[in-house]
């Protein structure tokens, strides 16, 4: 539990939501993995324009807190995160603006790995 006088910091700032778990990450970077293409009805931070998309692992960003699941009062959660390289061209089509890359950061459930086709 958070100490009263810490309460007002942990609003202003956030709070940490690193975690320890007691699986290891999945992917490693380098990986190309497929993003999940499942219609959620509740919270998600997997943008509608990354479903069923293939991108590569750039970085491990450790295990946090799940945002999907604790949202909805389901508890913590934690799951691996991981920073995700997609080219702008797998997003928005050949007609997309030019080379370019997004990288999000996403949880590994949302993550399967690649085809390479």
């Amino acid at each position: 539990m958070l100490p009263k006088e810490m309460v007002a910091v942990a609003i202003a700032t956030g709070a940490p939501t690193l975690r320890a778990i007691g699986t290891l990450p999945k992917f490693r970077v380098g990986d190309v993995i497929k993003t999940a293409n499942d219609s959620v009805s509740t919270h998600t931070r997997l943008p509608g324009y990354a479903r069923d998309k293939r991108g590569t692992i750039v970085a491990y960003e450790g295990a946090h807190v799940f945002p999907d699941s604790h949202s909805i009062g389901l508890g913590e959660r934690p799951n691996h995160l991981y920073r995700v390289r997609f080219e702008s061209e797998t997003l928005w089509g050949k007609g997309s603006d030019g080379p370019g890359a997004v990288y999000l950061n996403l949880w590994e459930s949302y993550l399967t790995v690649g085809d390479l086709s």
